[in-house]
């Protein structure tokens, strides 16, 4: 059935690259080529009809944080448009399997790929400097020669996609992105705690639905929230909403903290400033996952704001990776999954160029 599905994709994907690969139609169908055929098949057709990514390491100082830096840059030209990777909270930083075969996707497709490895997101910290440090290396992306007078965009993943929507709507380089996507990211801090506390997800319109939270989101969301707040009676309060009974109660006693405590929290939710984000926001979320609830991409899309917002809820990805719940199903599934991610990217690629 694999087989089958993939041919039915490549049939489709050989169609739109029929005019020059470097339009946004065709850039699309070697994205997706690219990151599903590997997964679906066992081998790169896009890596048959394309040259391979120049990949390069550095150290960089942005936002004044000394940081490694990862790159990829397509294996033809020297002009391309620009797009930053914001990991999701990960041990293994840059060396993450999921982040890598994205940046090197993409820049198959013809973009510029910059992964700075932040060190708050590689050590779990919830630190209220993260999105200025993350605006700081998208500008340092926006001024590279190779991609001056090019769509600038960014890409975040998990909790690295909820500091990104922060930064672009606080902060002034990620504000003047020409796109900005996020995969399984979080909306509210708050909320995003009570549901890891509860195991329980506030649905639209005011459902409350049972979620089980992964062993790294539960292992590691409650030390980090513990260690964010700076005097003992927040870190009580913090204690007090992680052993709640209930969803409401753990939101309760999380706005019972001190102005220092919810500043912390305000500062990392992309609520407060959603009114504030100019870039169209695409967003994708994994129906089943199982590190950010669904509950948060659905209070994004209900939340007041002028800008455009796209939101697909594929099961052809798990979390921020490629595949997921595809197990047992048909043919027309698969196909009809791919259709859907393939709309949904050549919408994205229409902006960045």
């Amino acid at each position: 059935m694999r087989r089958r599905a993939l041919l039915v994709a490549i049939v489709i994907a050989i169609g739109l690259l029929w005019q020059p690969f470097l339009y946004p139609a065709g850039k699309a169908a070697l994205l997706l080529l690219d990151i599903y055929s590997p997964v679906l098949l066992g081998s790169n057709i896009a890596a048959l009809v394309t040259p391979e990514p120049r990949e390069r390491e550095s150290r960089e100082s942005l936002g004044g944080v000394e940081m490694r830096v990862s790159w990829w840059r397509p294996g033809w030209g020297d002009r391309h448009p620009g797009v930053m990777l914001v990991n999701g909270a990960t041990p293994v930083g840059n060396d993450n399997s999921a982040t890598r075969l994205l940046g090197r996707a993409l820049a198959r497709a013809g973009y510029l790929v910059m992964l700075p490895e932040f060190p708050f997101l590689v050590e779990g910290r919830l630190d209220p400097d993260a999105p200025r440090v993350v605006d700081a290396a998208f500008g340092a992306l926006r001024a590279l020669p190779e991609t001056e007078g090019r769509p600038p965009g960014a890409v975040g993943a998990s909790v690295g996609g909820g500091i990104l929507l922060v930064a672009a709507g606080s902060e002034r380089n990620v504000t003047r992105a020409d796109h900005v996507t996020v995969l399984g990211a979080y909306f509210d801090m708050d909320t995003y705690v009570a549901s890891v506390a509860t195991r329980s997800q506030g649905m639209p319109p005011a459902v409350l639905t049972p979620w089980e939270p992964s062993a790294e989101a539960a292992e590691r969301i409650p030390p980090a929230v513990l260690a964010a707040m700076t005097d003992e009676q927040d870190r009580a309060r913090v204690r007090a909403a992680l052993a709640a009974p209930s969803y409401e109660q753990a939101l309760q006693r999380l706005a019972e903290l001190s102005p220092r405590g919810r500043a912390v929290f305000d500062r990392l939710s992309p609520s407060t400033v959603w009114g504030s984000v100019v870039p169209p926001v695409f967003w994708i979320h994994d129906p089943d996952d199982s590190y950010e609830p669904l509950s948060e991409a659905y209070a994004a899309r209900e939340a007041a704001r002028q800008g455009r917002m796209v939101l697909i809820v594929p099961r052809l990805v798990q979390h921020a990776e490629p595949a997921g719940g595809v197990k047992g199903r048909g043919l027309l599934f698969v196909v009809g999954e791919l259709l859907a991610l393939l709309g949904f990217t050549l919408e994205v690629l229409r902006l960045a160029g």
